[in-house]
């Protein structure tokens, strides 16, 4: 394995990669919760592509792809936003959007995703809205993030954990 993370800009190739790997992220979180028709419709609706070159564009927002040689197996979304969980509320915070293809979620791909968000983030703390199933949590719990509370992912109202890593 040739395991590497590169910051990602809005170009054609870019925008194609982040597009089939955030459908891919969409149908796993998704996948046998809710009905097909309006899964995929929800879907279409959410990778239309002016969209997604304005938020790359977006000087808030950084995206991060994890390759193994030349195969995307997952990224980062990292944003700086105001809405953040109550704790963090006097600090400077990142959100972060973490996805790893099922199969794929390893030691090794999860840390080099994660390493390359904390190059431009180490000074910032930062949270994470995880499913309440993602086989993500363990990962983030041992890289230093807690659990901040529970909530709800929209559109579709599944139940998810917020978790938070403070920066002392």
């Amino acid at each position: 394995m040739n395991i590497i993370s590169k910051f990602t800009v809005g170009s054609e190739e870019g925008i194609d990669r982040f597009l089939v790997l955030k459908q891919a992220h969409l149908n796993e979180i998704y996948d046998n919760l809710i009905d097909p028709l309006t899964l995929n419709t929800y879907i279409e609706n959410e990778l239309d592509r002016r969209t997604a070159i304005n938020d790359l564009n977006d000087l808030r927002t950084q995206l991060i792809i994890v390759f193994d040689d030349e195969e995307a197996l997952g990224y980062a979304m990292i944003r700086n936003t105001f809405n953040q969980p109550t704790v963090l509320e006097d600090k400077r915070a990142v959100c972060l959007s973490f996805f790893i293809l099922s199969g794929y979620n390893t030691q090794e791909i999860c840390l080099s995703l994660w390493h390359k968000c904390l190059s431009v983030t180490k000074n910032y703390s930062h949270w994470v809205e995880l499913p309440a199933n993602s086989a993500l949590i363990p990962f983030f719990e041992n890289v230093g993030f807690t659990l901040a509370g529970q909530s709800k992912l929209k559109p579709f109202n599944l139940s998810s954990q917020i978790m938070i890593r403070q920066n002392n």
